[in-house]
């Protein structure tokens, strides 16, 4: 890969959900990953296994991809692209063909969280998961509030095996979710930067001002962990600090 960027989660791919509604739109944002530094893109549509079918979902999946790789080809968009989803959190996970889900080539799966709620079987469900042989990536983790309130629960998940992405957003803004961040880098929680593009204007593509945004050392890493999950190569997260409860506050 001629650039070091990799953007793994974003929803990009024409009307499948609620990001980019068309081709136009999808190629735009594609553009920008380009004029950010992105060497390539995984595509991670939502999905909701209340709401539709594993099988209606990788149709759907299948032919916006089509299009979209198409579309890339006559533009001559130099980057490299996969599918994966944005799985939201059920414990059928525990039961479920994963495969279909995961990043293609590769045994990542990202996972999204409530953010209303903090749900029960999570443990039980992460520990399914990984039992197929799949990797847990944890989506946005600066979101959920239980996990604000309480980074044991991080811990919890990282120490069993899962990893852990952050939005880029949350870092330029800066205030309370970018000091979340922070804390959760310096107790080594996080591995991943995306950008969890959906528009362009309001969750628009900004992965070169998110890195950035990081300090030096941690860019370095993240970039890294973000190639080798696209290249679906194992990745050492090194080990997570246990948060403590300390005088008030979380050190």
């Amino acid at each position: 890969m001629k650039q070091e960027l990799v953007d793994l989660h974003c929803h990009i791919l024409p009307g499948i959900d609620d990001g980019s509604k068309d081709l136009a739109m999808t190629m735009e944002l594609l553009r920008r990953e380009v004029a950010d530094g992105a060497a390539g893109v995984m595509f991670t549509p939502h999905f909701y296994y209340e709401r539709i079918s594993l099988e209606k979902f990788a149709e759907r999946r299948r032919a916006a991809f089509r299009q979209t790789a198409e579309a890339m080809r006559q533009a001559g968009l130099p980057l490299a692209a996969k599918v994966g989803a944005e799985v939201y959190f059920t414990p059928a996970l525990a039961t479920m063909d994963l495969r279909p889900l995961c990043f293609s080539g590769t045994p990542y799966l990202l996972i999204e969280l409530p953010v209303t709620h903090h749900p029960s079987g999570i443990e039980e469900t992460l520990f399914a998961v990984q039992q197929q042989g799949c990797t847990p990536i944890l989506a946005h983790v600066e979101r959920y509030p239980y996990v604000t309130e309480d980074p044991t629960l991080l811990y919890r998940w990282v120490s069993g095996g899962a990893l852990a992405q952050i939005n880029a957003a949350g870092l330029i803004r800066g205030g309370h979710s970018a000091k979340v961040m922070a804390r959760y880098i310096k107790w080594n929680l996080v591995h991943l930067l995306a950008t969890d593009a959906h528009n362009l204007e309001h969750r628009t593509v900004n992965l070169r001002e998110g890195y950035a945004a990081l300090p030096g050392d941690t860019a370095a890493r993240f970039r890294r962990n973000g190639i080798q999950v696209f290249l679906g190569q194992d990745l050492d997260p090194g080990e997570p600090i246990e948060p403590r409860y300390r005088f008030g506050r979380w050190v």
